[in-house]
């Protein structure tokens, strides 16, 4: 599952009405089981409101399910910074709070994928698996958690910036007690500090050596990048 909150449009009116709570996710079991699993939330919010949250729990195939899960990917110019909550780092009612209220702030672009915060669920299978058998070091973590903000080419000048500087100020809102330790390799933040460790942890200096083996003229490489330009698909440097 992936929750999150989020709002886009270009305007303040736009920006506060768009504001919203949301959940998407995959459940193998049967209508029925996963409509008691959110009866709770099902009941919650207007009849409108409960009307179209009950439709919006269906059937379809795998195949349908990961196409409704990469609709969650913002496109065009994005950035992102993250974190790996754990059972003891989990976000607080005042971390939220901060982050919805920053949220209304949000300066808009014209990228309809706009700018709020997700969390993509782990634990389960992925934390049985030991640290140090793969690449990947946080299998002790419940949660991938991104800050996300986007905006589009054609946007006016400054828009990209405004953006980028109310990203800064909404982690730092959410995290304002301290940095946390972890971040995802797959969301890439230039101006993260101690990226090798909060990558890839005590695996970095293993890895170094992986690609010393078998790219010694360094083909994969990460360029120093503008952060104006950032993919929602990039990976971390290594070595």
């Amino acid at each position: 599952m992936r929750l999150g909150i989020g709002t886009n449009g270009t305007t303040r009116a736009q920006i506060r009405a768009n504001a919203n709570v949301n959940a998407i996710g995959q459940f193998y079991g049967t209508v029925q089981e996963l409509r008691a699993v959110l009866g709770p939330l099902l009941n919650i919010g207007t009849a409108e409101e409960r009307a179209r949250n009950s439709a919006s729990v269906r059937q379809v195939t795998p195949g349908e399910a990961s196409e409704l899960l990469s609709a969650t990917t913002p496109i065009e110019r994005i950035a992102t910074k993250s974190a790996m909550p754990d059972s003891r780092t989990l976000l607080t009612d005042r971390q939220v709070g901060a982050a919805a209220e920053r949220l209304l702030e949000w300066p808009g672009s014209g990228n309809e994928d706009g700018a709020g915060f997700a969390m993509f669920t782990l634990g389960g299978e992925i934390n049985r698996v030991a640290p140090d058998a793969t690449a990947f070091v946080h299998r002790g973590d419940l949660f991938v958690f991104a800050a996300e903000t986007s905006w589009a080419d054609y946007d006016r000048p400054g828009v990209a910036d405004a953006n980028l500087r109310w990203l800064d100020q909404f982690y730092g809102d959410i995290f304002a007690e301290g940095t946390p330790e972890h971040s995802y390799q797959n969301f890439p933040d230039p101006t993260l500090k101690n990226r090798q460790d909060a990558y890839y942890g005590t695996n970095y200096p293993r890895l170094v050596q992986v690609k010393r083996k078998y790219d010694p003229d360094r083909l994969l490489q990460l360029p120093a990048g503008d952060r104006h330009a950032l993919s929602p698909n990039g990976a971390g440097h290594i070595g």
